[in-house]
């Protein structure tokens, strides 16, 4: 991580990157909280900003220490936990002590500059039209969006846990070593893996650059071993997921574009949903996973298509999410008529067209916020009758 020194806003969302890789189970927009928090504490707070919203379990501490320890150490310390003595009053947080006086200096120095101008980076990167991104900003983009998209699923096995359902036969032979007495209650619950994702992107000409964005997300997914499959289509469909598996990002990027012949060329989304189900709805890549379609739906082919395989892709898949870089606009109404025959099918509907977006898409697969919120027959209650009607 040594080089991103000198880039605050890459090194914050690349530490919180390590964190995830080692095994730290960190949200969305965590970097962004942690960004945040940094950005109203002083600059030797820096550890306790990023424990408290990068931490949520108790075993992840020792890796937080070690890594924060290796990028952050020489500058801000990893502090000791302080040893309370609960015989004796403890001064308020914050207040000074009897003969001690606040510094007189308390104007923001050169570190609390850099930190709020890393928050700042970091929010303008969570707002900006993936459009309009650079290649800087791409990568910084890749780094803060890792794991994002990522959504659990429970599993038919069982494992041991520390609460849920009764674990009668563990705790049969628990009680068999004890004398017979069922004291200790063991538990189980059923385990969970991360659901696949098959990625749909519309590299027509409206398209491109938001694809692009979402081939950096998905390449930073590959890398941290994710269970996803991408696809790009135009006029045909192609998958894309082989050339997005190599380590370097514009390597990747090159790789991709020299496999998908139609780029910026015309949209033909019904053949690319029918062609992906008659090519892999038989296997296990489909069932019970989150398909996500990113595409203005702009649809140049036959309507009644893309209807007939959206239709079939929601039957198959977990659930299917549609990203429209045009629902971002408060005025936008699902006049396309590719739009109007997807959306009955489709599960959420969300703009997609800015990494605040995503992290909003992912909270909605993760179970954090409502399915309401991004109904998409809120989108088609938008469609203002015509006066003749």
């Amino acid at each position: 991580m040594s080089s991103c020194a000198d880039d605050p806003l890459r090194r914050l969302v690349a530490f919180t990157g390590e964190l995830r890789r080692a095994g730290v189970r960190t949200g969305g927009s965590s970097a962004a909280d942690f960004a945040a928090a940094a950005a109203l504490l002083p600059p030797q707070d820096l550890y306790w900003a990023g424990r408290q919203t990068l931490i949520s379990r108790p075993e992840d501490l020792p890796i937080y220490d070690r890594l924060f320890a290796a990028e952050f150490a020489p500058e801000s310390g990893v502090p000791e936990r302080p040893d309370l003595d609960l015989d004796e009053p403890q001064d308020a947080v914050g207040e000074p002590s009897a003969g001690e006086t606040e510094p007189e200096d308390a104007g923001v120095g050169a570190d609390e500059t850099v930190v709020i101008a890393l928050a700042s980076e970091l929010e303008e990167l969570r707002e900006k039209s993936f459009k309009a991104l650079s290649d800087a900003e791409l990568l910084a983009l890749r780094d803060a969006g890792r794991g994002i998209l990522a959504a659990t699923r429970r599993t038919r096995r069982w494992q041991p846990a520390g609460s849920g359902t009764p674990d009668m036969r563990r705790t049969l032979r628990r009680a068999a070593r004890a004398g017979g007495e069922p004291w200790d209650l063991r538990s189980r619950a059923r385990r969970t893996e991360r659901r696949r994702v098959v990625l749909l992107l519309d590299v027509s000409g409206s398209m491109a650059a938001y694809s692009r964005a979402l081939l950096v997300l998905a390449h930073a997914a590959l890398q941290e071993g994710h269970r996803w499959e991408v696809f790009c289509f135009a006029t045909r469909l192609t998958r894309v997921t082989p050339a997005l598996r190599h380590p370097g990002l514009w390597q990747a990027l090159d790789a991709v574009a020299a496999e998908v012949a139609d780029w910026d060329g015309g949209t033909l989304i019904g053949e690319a949903v029918e062609g992906l189900i008659r090519d892999h709805g038989r296997g296990a890549m489909l069932r019970g996973a989150h398909v996500i379609v990113c595409s203005d739906g702009l649809e140049r082919g036959d309507p009644e298509v893309l209807e007939r395989g959206i239709a079939r892709l929601s039957r198959l898949s977990h659930r299917v999410v549609w990203l429209n870089p045009l629902y971002a606009d408060p005025a936008y109404q699902p006049l396309a008529r590719g739009m109007r025959a997807a959306l009955p099918h489709v599960d959420l509907l969300l703009s997609g067209h800015n990494l605040a977006s995503i992290e909003e898409a992912g909270r909605a697969l993760a179970g954090a916020s409502s399915p309401s919120e991004h109904d998409p027959r809120l989108a088609l209650l938008r469609i203002t009758p015509a006066p003749w009607t």
